[in-house]
């Protein structure tokens, strides 16, 4: 079955309910089902759902997207898309280069209440039959473009090793989470390489097609233990791990892990 995704910002007044109305009439168009997502509160409801669509739409600046799924979403997505762009804020701007449209968006997500380093530029891709090894030091070599350490690339890629070495650090829904606490990281930071198919990570979970590298501090501050913390606790909800896999674009995986570092209440 086909499946698009439209990810978006609520603008001031979220989606009121007569909007949400339009939506949901021109959903009935098509023949395949949409849901929203609240990629903030992780919630769904079914378009038909008004009461329950309302609350998840109703909070500016809230990262959601429309999931379509059934033979006619390719062209449900083209239709759904256009309402989207002018009734909210996608990440992805229309005409625009995803980078741009993600510096655009910047002063909608919530700032981080600390220094944090995760460029767009620090998104990528990886070939599947690249070995674990050397997925880690590409993962290195873009967290020290960020210029997170003062430790050389060897000492970080030997750190990842020894705490992979630990145990793998497979999270499920195929998405690994390699990460140190080191006294040479001045600065937390992510990188992230994706790949079509799976990489052998050694674990006995399978393999996985998205790796995200974080580093932090030692020690690290408690609002950065706190947001990266929640972090990982979303990579066990099931609906976040498949909005953060499907990603197809850098800005997209950036704006999802950036919504999920700053959702903690009271990180300060």
């Amino acid at each position: 079955m086909i499946q698009r995704r439209i990810t978006f910002y609520c603008c001031s007044k979220g989606l009121p309910s007569y909007q949400l109305h339009q939506l949901k009439r021109l959903a009935d168009y098509f023949r395949s089902s949409v849901t929203l997502l609240n990629l903030r509160q992780l919630r769904k409801a079914d378009i038909r759902q008004p009461l329950r669509m309302l609350s998840l739409a109703s909070k500016p600046g809230e990262l959601c997207q429309l999931v379509i799924q059934g033979n006619d979403a390719e062209l449900a997505h083209m239709v759904l898309t256009e309402f989207i762009a002018e009734f909210a804020k996608p990440v992805i701007q229309r005409r625009m280069k995803s980078a741009s449209s993600s510096g655009l968006l910047a002063n909608i997500q919530s700032p981080l209440p600390f220094d944090f380093s995760f460029s767009v530029q620090s998104i990528s891709t990886v070939d599947a039959a690249t070995p674990k090894p050397k997925v880690i030091a590409s993962l290195v070599d873009r967290l020290n473009q960020q210029k997170v350490s003062t430790g050389t690339k060897k000492q970080l890629v030997e750190c990842f090793m020894a705490r992979e070495k630990v145990s793998a650090t497979v999270m499920g829904q195929q998405i690994a989470l390699p990460h140190i606490m080191h006294e040479s990281i001045t600065l937390p930071g992510m990188a992230v390489l994706s790949s079509n198919a799976g990489i052998e990570w050694g674990s006995n979970r399978g393999p996985v097609t998205q790796m995200i590298a974080m580093v932090l501090p030692k020690p690290p501050q408690r609002p950065v233990v706190m947001a990266f913390a929640h972090f990982s606790q979303c990579l066990l909800n099931d609906d976040f791990c498949e909005a953060l896999t499907t990603a197809k674009t850098p800005a997209v995986i950036h704006a999802i892990i950036l919504n999920a570092l700053s959702s903690v209440e009271s990180l300060s």
